[in-house]
């Protein structure tokens, strides 16, 4: 089972690169001048990768979780 925890943290920090992901695109907006449209337009597939990068970040700690409990 020793496997699947690895599986899962790695699939964790992959989940968490794309939260660091989905900051560094919103914050870069912060300092943009772009129209409205172009900002909605954007942020709506940060939304997307976000909750995609929260997901796999949960199944993730879910694998570890059952690997450290079939240890």
């Amino acid at each position: 089972m020793a496997i699947l925890v690895w599986i899962g943290a790695i699939t964790a920090v992959a989940g968490l690169i794309g939260l660091f992901w989905c900051i560094r695109q919103a914050m870069s907006l912060r300092g943009a001048a772009t129209d409205p449209e172009e900002v909605r337009r954007i942020l709506r597939r940060v939304q997307l990768v976000n909750f995609a990068a929260v997901g796999v970040a949960f199944f993730g700690l879910a694998m570890v979780a059952v690997g450290v409990i079939l240890s």
